[in-house]
């Protein structure tokens, strides 16, 4: 449980530098996302009803998530302050990384209960491993190249 969440929060920093960054291969968070979808729609092979039916949910709960981050971001840019004469304070660093972690979980949970209104048990279970390929992926190819520089999985 503990690696799940560490690998979450990597996934979401890493994204969250990767939409930062004024790289000559900057992607908006709309970019992300379709690429995000595409390679869910593709991994786990959903139908068209079932495209119709998930598609809406899942860009609601991606941009739920985008949200929590930017909400998240000054907290997280606290703890890289590199000037001896300014204090981070860890204590507004941790609370932040803590109730991100919760709100996300909450914002997974609505998604899944989402879900499970629309399409089938079975359903749910490929798009959830489709996501989980997802994540891993993009952590593969962070550490090939520079950071930045990667585009997200197709």
């Amino acid at each position: 449980m503990k690696v799940r969440i560490i690998l979450f929060s990597i996934i979401v920093l890493t994204i969250g530098e990767l939409a930062a960054q004024d790289k000559p291969r900057h992607f908006s968070k709309e970019d992300i996302i379709a690429r995000k979808w595409s390679f869910i729609m593709e991994k786990a092979k959903l139908s068209q009803a079932d495209v119709l039916k998930v598609e809406p949910l899942f860009k609601e709960t991606e941009l739920e998530i985008w949200s929590l981050i930017e909400k998240n971001r000054a907290a997280f840019k606290n703890s890289r302050k590199k000037d001896a004469n300014v204090k981070v304070d860890y204590e507004a660093i941790n609370d932040a990384m803590v109730n991100f972690e919760l709100e996300n979980a909450q914002i997974q949970k609505n998604y899944y209960l989402k879900l499970k209104k629309v399409i089938a048990p079975e359903v749910i279970n490929r798009i959830l491993s489709a996501e989980k390929a997802y994540k891993r992926e993009l952590i593969q190819n962070v550490p090939n190249h520079k950071r930045g520089m990667n585009p997200p999985p197709k």
